[in-house]
């Protein structure tokens, strides 16, 4: 999907809030196959995987957060036209 200059930011929100629910949904799988693996090193890479999938969910909620922010302060800044 391309974003550029003119996108909604609700629409961008909505695109944030459906990557964070696709992320969840991968750390869920890896860390339920991890607990599943017979191997220590295929536990430990799924492990690894469900880690991965964390971080994405941290920085996409950071982005949700920012992309809040600044909403509230064009709001403030223009009597919320």
């Amino acid at each position: 999907m391309k974003l550029n200059q003119t996108s909604e930011p609700g629409a961008i929100m909505d695109v944030l809030i459906e990557a964070i629910k696709r992320e969840q949904e991968s750390y869920d799988y890896y860390y339920r196959a991890a607990l599943q693996a017979a191997k220590p090193a295929t536990r430990k890479m799924l492990l690894t995987l469900a880690e991965w999938e964390k971080g994405h969910i941290a920085e996409l909620t950071n982005h949700v957060m920012e992309l809040k922010a600044q909403t509230e302060i064009d709001r403030a800044i223009t009597g919320g036209l």
